[in-house]
């Protein structure tokens, strides 16, 4: 194991920190994210093997994803409300109205994308 030096804040006095653990420590005051390794999983959009942050990246790029990750619990806690109330038929006749639009909407620009 390797060991850096490093000054505490309190006592003034340098000390021998684990390098693993003063790295982690100087990356979040810089703001810097160090991702760890992952298991290679299929994926769900297209079945190929993603097997590195890398390619996780790529991935969702051309894919136009985002991880959950990204988003915060209560986001996703109000999404989840929301698909319920629809699976449940709890929907107002604004989000009816609203949701009737977009399929509207996505079926013109596929004709005119397509040409018919």
């Amino acid at each position: 194991m390797r060991w850096v030096q490093r000054k505490d804040p309190e006592t003034g006095r340098y000390v021998l920190v684990p390098a693993d653990e003063a790295a982690v420590e100087r990356d979040a005051k810089l703001g810097i994210v160090v991702k760890g390794n992952f298991d290679a999983f299929r994926s769900p959009i297209d079945n190929s093997i993603i097997s590195t942050h890398r390619e996780y990246e790529d991935h969702c790029r051309k894919h136009g994803v985002v991880p959950a990750a990204e988003f915060s619990n209560e986001f996703l806690a109000k999404k989840r409300q929301e698909r319920e109330d629809m699976y449940q038929g709890k929907r107002t006749p604004e989000q009816i109205r609203k949701a009737r639009q977009e399929i509207y909407q996505t079926w013109v620009d596929a004709e005119r994308k397509h040409g018919y």
